[in-house]
């Protein structure tokens, strides 16, 4: 059955017609939008407590969805080419616990977006007079800028920003280069004059060394409130001809989902701005089955194209000869179920990333989320360990990967990063423009925690930008093990 929007809402405030909708979708059904521009307002939308890797969820544990599905199987959503826009500080889009849902066919754009640009217009002696776009809300009080969005309904701000010490990493956008700095085009200056609705002079002691043309985007890196889209605990999704103009808060986030494919996705500003995403494009945490990602442009992030781990855990306490209590480390991680009964395990040292033997079956795994630990009770006794000093990881939780056919253009930081002990494939894919790595591979017990060793990869027919375009890097607490990757494969491959 065909579920019309029209027959749902205006697309002037789609928001509160769209949960209907929704709620009225049986399974087989398709949900269908008309093409138009159709907007969705924080006021009007749903918010719960739900937990993001890699976001700063235990600071905000509260998150809004302009479209949030829970629970439903078999749904199509079809845009048919219409432009979602989002108004405030919000997840655009999410999946929970839904399986065979297949979205397609629109335009994801956010009305103010939260990386705050600014554009060098002119550079005159000690003074600089910067661009703001034009739907970017901001005023000038005390020699600093505030940027927001208001609410047209409350007049009360969805959110205020301004350029401090909570705003540590800036990205230069000049064409295709790109470049995070430290420096800032607020920071210093002695002076901030507003002088037109778009623009601003800042008069400084010493200028930083900004080029005009030059856009300097601004985020609130000390927390990511939220993701941009946002899947859990999913199976069997397919994403297609999509583009994403914006995300705010984090990227595209996926955590113990099963089977993904991203199909002709398109990170691409909107008109008269410079950024794709708060942070990271295609963000993965934890998931298996496969994840496959094919003719995909990702283009002007904050962060990185693409992410896929899984998380390592860390030895807090033995309870037993067959229990133990492991913790999340990283601030950005936690809040969420990552073992089930059956699911296999396997344990590393944090000294060297050296593997232990053996395979470890999940017989219970008890939660604490607010403490961020799990307690798992296994099949098989446990090796002997030290607390702080062995790390395990979900190997059930380990996807097959495909990327391919993608292109990766001006991104500040790495293009793919990647780390499953599955097979895995990176081919036909073009990179240009990139600050770091093409391909990155990891494996970290030290700092992100974000697992875990690849065991059977292939790089080959790719473009790539840079001559080390391949990096292999895992991280631990001293010098780690020659084999902690291994059956990586890079052939045929060539550089612009």
């Amino acid at each position: 059955m065909i579920i019309n929007m029209s027959l749902y809402c205006t697309p002037k405030n789609a928001s509160v017609g769209l949960k209907e909708a929704i709620k009225d979708a049986k399974s087989g059904d398709t949900i269908l939008f008309e093409k138009n521009e159709y907007h969705f307002y924080k006021d009007y939308s749903e918010h719960k407590v739900y937990h993001m890797t890699n976001t700063d969820s235990f600071v905000k544990p509260e998150k809004y969805f302009a479209i949030l599905i829970e629970d439903k199987e078999n749904i199509t959503i079809d845009g048919a080419g219409s432009t979602f826009v989002i108004h405030g500080d919000m997840c655009a889009l999410s999946l929970i616990r839904c399986k065979n849902i297949i979205l397609k066919n629109f335009t994801i754009r956010y009305n103010s977006p939260t990386n705050f640009e600014m554009t060098v217009k002119e550079k005159r002696g000690l003074k600089i007079t910067y661009s703001i776009p034009e739907n970017t809300p901001f005023f000038v009080k005390k020699n600093n800028i505030t940027f927001f969005e208001q609410s047209p309904f409350t007049k009360k701000n969805y959110y205020e920003y301004k350029n401090n010490k909570n705003s540590y990493c800036n990205v230069i956008h000049n064409c295709d280069d790109v470049y995070r700095t430290i420096l800032s085009p607020i920071k210093t200056a002695f002076k901030i004059k507003r002088v037109s609705s778009t623009d601003v002079v800042c008069t400084y002691i010493i200028p930083p060394r900004f080029k005009v043309g030059d856009t300097v985007a601004m985020s609130q890196n000390w927390c990511r409130d939220n993701s941009g889209l946002f899947f859990w605990e999913c199976g069997n999704i397919v994403s297609e001809n999509i583009t994403v103009n914006y995300m705010h808060g984090f990227g595209w986030l996926s955590q113990m989902c099963e089977n993904l494919t991203f199909k002709n996705i398109s990170f691409t500003p909107a008109d008269n701005y410079h950024v794709s995403s708060f942070a990271d494009c295609i963000h993965v945490c934890g998931c298996k089955g496969y994840v496959k990602i094919d003719d995909c442009l990702f283009t002007h992030p904050h962060d990185d194209g693409i992410n896929i781990h899984g998380a390592f855990l860390r030895l807090k306490e033995i309870v037993n000869e067959n229990s133990a209590v492991f913790e999340f480390v990283h601030k950005q991680q936690g809040g969420y179920s990552a073992f089930f009964s059956g699911d296999k395990v396997k344990f590393y040292s944090r000294k060297d990333l050296s593997e232990l033997d053996g395979m470890y079956t999940v017989k219970q795994a008890v939660d604490d989320i607010n403490n961020k630990t799990v307690t798992l009770t296994f099949e098989e006794k446990l090796p002997d360990m030290h607390k702080s000093l062995f790390v395990c990881e979900n190997i059930t939780y380990n996807p097959e990967v495909t990327i391919s056919n993608c292109t990766f253009r001006a991104i500040p930081t790495r293009g793919i990063l990647c780390t499953t002990n599955k097979k895995s494939e990176i081919f036909n894919n073009k990179f240009s423009s990139l600050k770091m790595p093409d391909i990155y591979i990891s494996c970290d017990c030290k700092d992100w925690y974000e697992s875990g060793p690849c065991k059977n990869m292939k790089i080959y027919n790719n473009t790539f930008s840079q001559e080390k375009a391949v990096v292999l890097e895992p991280l631990c607490i001293n010098k780690p093990v020659e084999n902690v990757h291994e059956n990586i494969e890079i052939f045929d491959n060539k550089t612009n």
